[in-house]
């Protein structure tokens, strides 16, 4: 009974094993596509800055265009002043002058403002290619060891079936059978270890005649609340076991 119990103990711990490194497997593809996005999103904020920076520059160029034309207005204006008559008309082209005068500098403000946005602009752009290329190097680095993690998982995955395909003969076939109801039935663990009289899986007290039964080892014994088939951790067959954690019931 004990050298069964230890084979179904080693069984279960491959099992749980081969289990966990499936979930480190699946995760790694979701990891890497985070990685991913992480990439995208930088170079995102990266493109959102340059073409703002672009925006800029054109109003700037727009601003500059308008600031020209008006001073050859104003120039035109200062010719007419030649050929004026009257006092009339000379306050009129005057007053003509110096609004145009309030135009151009209005948009050279204008100008100004816009080449300190550029120039803010030009330090945030500098700030996140240095973002865009730390997440692609994190994506590089941490990506390349999710991909090495993947295959060595695929590795021990397939020793883990060879050495449970040579375990399963050594189980007798109505003792494997009731293993793999009780897996199927109880959250993927069959076994569960007792400790100081208390179910580790289910954490349920055994009654005190059943856990005396447990510490003498001489029969497979199960949880009477739930049902799983139990060893006492004290014994030195099984201190060397993993534990096994299940949900709890």
């Amino acid at each position: 009974m004990q050298k069964t119990l230890r084979l179904l103990i080693k069984l279960q711990e491959m099992e749980r094993k081969g289990q966990v490194l499936i979930e480190q497997k699946a995760r790694a593809p979701r990891q890497i596509a985070a990685l991913q996005a992480g990439v995208s999103e930088a170079e995102a904020h990266l493109e959102e800055r340059l073409q703002m920076l672009e925006s800029v520059r054109k109003l700037r160029r727009q601003l500059e265009g308008d600031v020209e034309e008006l001073e050859g207005r104003q120039a035109r204006s200062k010719q007419k002043l030649l050929d004026v008559k009257s006092n009339k008309e000379y306050q009129a082209i005057l007053k003509e002058i110096d609004d145009i005068q309030e135009l151009v500098g209005g948009r050279e403000d204008q100008i100004i403002e816009h080449m300190e946005k550029a120039e803010h602009l030009k330090r945030e752009i500098e700030e996140q290619k240095r973002r865009v290329e730390e997440a692609r190097g994190k994506m590089e680095r941490e990506g390349t060891e999710l991909e090495r993690d993947a295959e060595k998982a695929d590795v021990l995955i397939a020793d883990l079936k060879k050495q449970q395909e040579q375990l399963n003969p050594q189980i007798p076939a109505d003792l494997l059978k009731k293993y793999q109801f009780l897996k199927a039935n109880r959250a993927g663990v069959a076994l569960a270890p007792v400790n100081e009289g208390t179910c580790q899986v289910c954490h349920m007290n055994l009654p005190p005649q059943t856990f005396i039964d447990l510490q003498k080892n001489e029969k497979m014994l199960h949880c009477p609340s739930c049902q799983r088939i139990i060893y006492w951790v004290g014994h030195e067959a099984y201190q060397s076991s993993t534990w096994i954690s299940g949900e709890q019931e």
